[in-house]
């Protein structure tokens, strides 16, 4: 296999549609079907199912999807090694955080990678558990720092918790329920609810729910955007569960209360998200043992 056939691979599955794929590639349409025939030829497989509207990959195809996205990702980062080494550089490290931790946090983590590997650029993309697991799979990113859904297993990666994170359902001084001792999930269920959209923290609001007999309705508002469910609980009309570290100055400056609810905080391990493999580039091993001493004093994080 050659690289541009791969490459020529991914995007015909990305665009859906070999005149697409063309456009993006610079390449006519026959001489792009000759690429992926010719791919097809050499992995005795047939890699697309052509169709109306388009293509879409075989059962083998998507296999190889997955796969060559890693092949060109882990190609393109050891060409950028070779030519940082070259120039006397570090190089690069591309990580991915969950989107609680991209503040102080992330920081903190990086104020200490700076000081083992001064010469490091650092590409840092924020997302949400599912999506950044993606990502490490497709060696899209080296390394991911995040919480960890309930009975976590994978088999192509390692998970090394480091801190645990609590979480809490929040409301506005001015909500309602602020003055309330304690609050139960009947009382929460009569309010407008604003969740992070995640499947696992969608079962896990469940739980909390059944645990008490009470229905869980669909919240008002889902969204992968913090700072919206931060905006949205002072605003003084919506609910959430939300992380205490983010919360910490809305707290104690009385802007947010925290709720008393049976069954809470809700706590999860978070930490390092690594793919399996013997060894570790230099720059994911600065990264990690950077993550490890920055938060041994957690949730003391702030200077």
């Amino acid at each position: 296999m050659e690289l541009k056939h791969l490459r020529h691979f991914v995007a015909v599955v990305d665009c859906g549609t070999l005149s697409g794929a063309s456009s993006i590639l610079h390449l006519t349409q026959p001489a792009l079907t000759r690429s992926i025939k010719t791919l097809e030829h050499q992995l005795e497989a047939e890699l697309l199912e052509r169709r109306a509207r388009g293509v879409v990959p075989t059962e083998a195809g998507a296999r190889l999807y997955t796969r060559a996205k890693t092949i060109l990702n882990e190609a393109a980062r050891t060409a950028e090694d070779v030519s940082a080494t070259a120039r006397g550089a570090r190089g690069k490290l591309s990580i991915g955080v969950a989107a609680m931790f991209s503040g102080e946090v992330m920081a903190a983590v990086l104020a200490h990678l700076k000081k083992a590997a001064p010469d490091l650029t650092v590409h840092v993309l924020e997302g949400f558990f599912e999506d950044l697991v993606d990502n490490l799979k497709t060696a899209q990113v080296e390394a991911v720092f995040t919480n960890f859904p309930p009975g976590l297993t994978d088999p192509e990666l390692t998970f090394e918790p480091i801190i645990t994170v609590q979480s809490r359902f929040v409301v506005s001084a001015k909500h309602p329920l602020a003055s309330n001792k304690h609050v139960s999930m009947s009382e929460i269920a009569k309010v407008q609810m604003a969740l992070v959209r995640q499947a696992h923290m969608t079962t896990l609001v469940s739980e909390l729910f059944a645990a008490q007999d009470v229905g869980l309705s669909r919240p008002a508002i889902e969204t992968n955007a913090l700072q919206l469910l931060r905006s949205l609980v002072l605003s003084g009309d919506y609910i959430s569960l939300l992380p205490d570290h983010i919360l910490e100055d809305d707290v104690e400056a009385g802007r947010i209360v925290r709720l008393n609810v049976e069954g809470t905080p809700l706590q999860r391990a978070s930490g390092l998200v690594l793919r399996n493999q013997e060894t570790q580039r230099p720059a994911v091993s600065h990264f990690a043992a950077a993550a490890r001493a920055a938060l041994a004093d957690w949730p003391k994080i702030k200077s």
